[in-house]
């Protein structure tokens, strides 16, 4: 009896000795996994930015690699096991998040759109997108914002290129356009900081130019008739110096009547004078 239950202990004790040995190590072996997903994936999260603190992106950051950071993120997550882990896969998700609106401006600013909603696209965009990162990310922020105000010049001097143009494809000028307008959108244009934009833009506002100028070259010369005043149109002041000239000359004619009378009398009385 006492063998039994001595043997009995001992089974007892070995077989909870072994689930506790078992425990402990399958408890080991899920953190370390856990350690090793979470590892894997805050590995994937740092290489979308070129530095430790993960203020600017990563040359290469591109979609295929957010998505595969994104992969990893959630693999770990369905093995994370404790608040530590959950903690530094929510940092990491953070980034993950912060690197999608890196990406969506870096992607803005290396455009050369000239069509004026895609402009306006990509500046709304980049704008909010700065705005997301601006407390997360303040020196990337800082390094973009004026990259991203260009984008709105660029939009706006496109817009001046627009009104000179009936169609959205900017190959048709509008009629009548005026120096003035085409002027207005050359010195946006000139303005810009983005020289390389600028110069992709300029043949538009070439081709307004020249619709101006062939507008004024079929302008009509005024005719050698419509200079020469029709009878219609002699004006008081022509009536009254006709009449003066007319007045004059009939003056001139009574005094030379009267001159030639006085000559006669002269003859005749000379002639009377003579003969006793």
């Amino acid at each position: 009896m006492k063998r039994r239950t001595l043997f009995s202990i001992i089974v007892i004790t070995l077989t909870a000795g072994f689930f506790t040995l078992f425990y402990g190590m399958h408890s080991t072996w899920t953190d370390t996994r856990s350690a090793q997903a979470v590892q894997a994936a805050t590995d994937q999260v740092n290489d979308l930015f070129k530095d430790q603190s993960h203020q600017l992106p990563s040359d290469q950051l591109n979609k295929q690699a957010i998505a595969a950071a994104e992969t990893k993120l959630q693999q770990a997550r369905q093995k994370a096991n404790d608040a530590d882990h959950a903690a530094a896969l929510a940092s990491a998700q953070a980034d993950v998040d912060a690197a999608k609106h890196m990406l969506i401006v870096k992607d803005a600013v290396a455009q050369n759109a000239t069509k004026l909603d895609e402009l306006k696209t990509l500046s709304d965009e980049s704008q909010q997108a700065l705005t997301e990162l601006a407390k997360q990310k303040p020196t990337f922020v800082q390094t973009y914002q004026e990259r991203v105000a260009q984008l709105s010049d660029q939009e706006a001097a496109v817009a001046k290129i627009a009104s000179l143009f009936s169609d959205t494809d900017f190959k048709t000028p509008k009629p009548n356009l005026n120096s003035a307008q085409v002027q207005a959108a050359l010195t946006a244009v000139e303005d810009l900081d983005n020289k390389q934009f600028a110069a992709q833009v300029m043949p538009l506002i070439s081709t307004a130019q020249n619709a101006t100028s062939s507008d004024d070259s079929r302008d009509p010369e005024p005719s050698a008739s419509s200079a020469l005043p029709s009878s219609a149109d002699s004006s008081p002041s022509a009536v009254a110096s006709s009449s003066d000239q007319a007045s004059s000359a009939n003056a001139s004619g009574s005094e030379s009547e009267q001159s030639q009378a006085s000559s006669s009398t002269s003859t005749a009385t000379s002639s009377s004078s003579q003969n006793p």
